[in-house]
């Protein structure tokens, strides 16, 4: 066996600063394998095959190389230009994979400045062992890319890239993105085996995959997974386009049967033991291979599969057991931001069913757990399109609270408000909000996602600000409970935000 040190170590990578690095790979059995870097060489012993060093902390810096070399087969790997700074792990399906030149914005992204101290590493998606060999979906994954030429830049991670450029700014040190996604994938696929089988509320999950694996033809499932795929059809990569540009799909997802791909013998989206979406197949995958590949915590964009599935019931579970998860596969609990649901409705098998569930499970998955943030976009949705396009103000909103959370900047107003109190007064109730800012502002169409009711009936009222208070005017019972929603719909279009232009959170109460 020779001597090969994990995919994601390469030329132009980032390593991360202040924290103890972790160089791995394979070579043959019982060899010496030493990594040195910046001076400093560690050497550990190839058990099976496998080895890892811990390298000392460094300091940030922009040119640097690391070699590694072999006892037993003599070989020396040198990586050139390698930075050390801040690397974080950009995980999720679409909306987070959503690459920066179908953003809505990229026309003038492109023409920003290179900056080769802002880095990029997609993983390959592979659904199981040998899949790259059957796909052939690595020609552009795998390798460490810079924001240098257009190229380059059309495959960053649209969001991941946009919350980057905020901390190249704030910190002045190199960043490296790690994305680990693929669109289309539930959490539980992104999570380990053994704690879904430990969380009760997670049994669904495991008995939809036993139920699916029963109606399996093994024999032609297994053949046909192990041949090499065919082309993709011309018409389905111009679909594909299409609906990553924005363009209005309805006729075609009208039209659409998905049951189609259900006839073929092995498609990777059909549930199955090599499906992109079974349980632990995208952990055991793809995430083991990136860690314990040091960083400094995790972005995450996800849950429009998990509602399509109806799992939106225990979305919050499926998210505490997958943060529990990364963080016991890296050994350490860094921090972890996911973003929110934006604003949807869609058409067909795309639909939304129950996003502002889902929205709810999210903030209580980050609310049960330390040192895990969500972000608000409600107003960054489209009606029709699941893959909203202006991914620049999800990306740099993201980033603004990165640099609050993890780095200590208490300049950045960046937390999104949040409902803190509610009473009622005398023709009035007044909501109070945290993160306000210089004060709760609202803006058009507020009577069409803000609804108040008593017994079932419709309540009109007038709406006014008081610095972090939203008075609302109205008469009713007192006597008798007032419910009032905001933004309690799969699509709508955000009204309330602070003075810095964040939106509030959706709520639901009963006063």
């Amino acid at each position: 066996m020779k001597l090969q040190p994990a995919l994601i170590f390469g030329e132009h990578m980032v390593l991360q600063r202040d924290k103890e690095i972790k160089v791995f790979g394979t070579s043959a059995a019982d060899d010496t394998v030493t990594v040195t870097l910046c001076g400093e060489s560690v050497s550990a012993i190839a058990e099976d095959g496998a080895w890892e060093v811990t390298l000392s902390k460094k300091d940030a810096c922009d040119k640097t190389t690391m070699t590694i070399s072999s006892k037993v087969t003599e070989e020396v790997i040198e990586f050139k230009d390698v930075a050390i700074g801040e690397v974080w792990l950009a995980g999720g399906q679409s909306n987070m994979e959503f690459l920066m030149k179908f953003d809505y914005d990229f026309e003038e992204t492109a023409k920003l400045p290179d900056d080769n101290k802002l880095r990029y590493f997609c993983y390959p998606q592979t659904a199981f062992k040998g899949f790259l060999e059957t796909e052939n979906n690595c020609p552009n994954w795998g390798f460490w890319r810079k924001w240098d030429d257009v190229e380059n830049r059309k495959q960053f991670s649209a969001v991941a890239t946009y919350a980057a450029m905020i901390l190249r700014k704030k910190l002045d040190v190199p960043v490296g993105i790690v994305a680990c996604n693929w669109g289309g994938t539930p959490a539980a696929a992104w999570t380990k085996r053994e704690d879904l089988e430990a969380n009760p509320a997670l049994k669904p999950v495991l008995d939809w995959h036993e139920s699916e694996l029963e109606k399996i033809n093994w024999a032609k499932y297994i053949t046909a997974s192990d041949k090499k795929a065919a082309p993709q059809d011309p018409h389905m990569q111009e679909v594909f386009e299409r609906m990553m540009m924005g363009e209005d799909m309805s006729d075609f997802f009208k039209n659409f049967d998905p049951s189609v791909f259900m006839q073929a013998d092995f498609v990777p989206f059909m549930p199955g033991p090599r499906s992109t979406v079974r349980p632990s197949g995208l952990y055991e995958n793809m995430l083991t291979k990136v860690a314990p590949y040091t960083i400094r915590g995790a972005f995450w964009y996800q849950g429009e599969d998990d509602d399509a599935r109806d799992w939106a019931e225990f979305y919050d579970e499926s998210m505490k057991t997958m943060i529990k998860s990364w963080r016991n596969l890296w050994g350490y609990d860094f921090p972890f931001y996911q973003v929110e649901l934006a604003p949807f409705k869609g058409v067909g098998p795309t639909a939304a069913k129950k996003y502002p569930l889902i929205r709810h499970k999210q903030a209580k998955a980050v609310a049960d757990t330390e040192d895990a943030y969500d972000i608000c976009i409600l107003d960054a949705g489209e009606e029709l399109n699941i893959h909203p396009r202006h991914k620049k103000i999800v990306g740099e909103r993201l980033g603004r609270v990165v640099m609050k959370h993890t780095y200590g900047d208490n300049s950045l107003v960046a937390d999104c408000p949040r409902v803190i109190g509610i009473s009622k007064e005398p023709e009035a109730i007044v909501i109070s909000f945290a993160n306000a800012a210089g004060g709760i502002e609202v803006r058009d169409g507020l009577g069409e996602v803000l609804k108040i009711s008593q017994g079932g009936l419709s309540k009109s009222y007038i709406a006014e600000t008081d610095g972090d208070k939203l008075v609302l005017l109205l008469r009713y019972e007192a006597h008798k409970p007032v419910e009032i929603k905001y933004c309690e719909e799969n699509f709508c279009n955000a009204a309330l935000f602070n003075s810095e232009g964040n939106p509030v959170y959706g709520f639901e109460f009963e006063a």
